[in-house]
């Protein structure tokens, strides 16, 4: 009956909302409402000869996007942007994901075994300039970008938001609504904007 309820309630809808989403559904997966993933169009592809980047999705991979596929609710779906040509968005096995955004101008890489809480923003880049002269001109070249790595058995609580060139050490707990724009170091649990460490995370 396990097996049974499993199929109808897990694997027909994941098959589907993977559909939907235009990922590739694995085995194992537990998906709850359709991934929004921003890439080029095929015909930007064509007309600028500019290729979207890669998103690359490990085993047993669970993403919830509906607001009752949470104990706290949804403010979104998950948004995966990997629009820049050569960005990459990288999860590895065993992650889970509620209703968060990932957007990838360099590469964001989430390692094995990371809870990534409800309404999460996860950025590798400045999205616009600092300087007013540049955002007034539109000038993407003076947006800073720079990698996201994220360890693993990483749990970042909800709300929280990562910023670019930011490391965050194997094991380490990110409190709900921390806005992390530092490097946090292995087994911490840092909380706070911007987040500071609070103690070391032992068993």
């Amino acid at each position: 009956m396990k097996r049974l309820y499993s199929f109808f309630t897990r694997q027909i809808p994941s098959v589907w909302y993977c559909l939907v989403s235009g990922i590739k559904y694995q085995r194992g997966w537990q998906v709850t409402g359709a991934i929004r993933i921003i890439k080029r169009s095929w015909l930007n592809t064509l007309l600028t000869n500019r290729s979207s980047g890669r998103l690359v999705i490990g085993n047993n991979f669970c993403c919830l996007n509906k607001i009752k596929s949470n104990a706290i609710g949804l403010i979104q779906p998950c948004v995966f942007n990997v629009l820049d040509p050569g960005s990459s968005i990288v999860i590895g096995d065993n992650v889970g994901i509620s209703g968060s955004t990932i957007c990838a101008s360099k590469n964001v890489t989430i390692g094995n075994n990371v809870i990534i809480g409800s309404g999460c923003l996860i950025m590798d880049t400045d999205a616009h300039p600092l300087g007013w002269r540049d955002r007034r001109n539109c000038s993407n070249d003076a947006v800073l970008s720079s990698p996201v790595t994220i360890g693993d058995d990483v749990f970042i609580g909800a709300r929280s938001i990562i910023l670019k060139g930011v490391t965050i050490g194997d094991r380490s707990v990110i409190g709900a609504g921390s806005v992390v724009s530092k490097n946090v170091p292995a087994d911490s649990i840092v909380a706070g904007n911007p987040a500071v460490i609070i103690k070391k995370n032992v068993e």
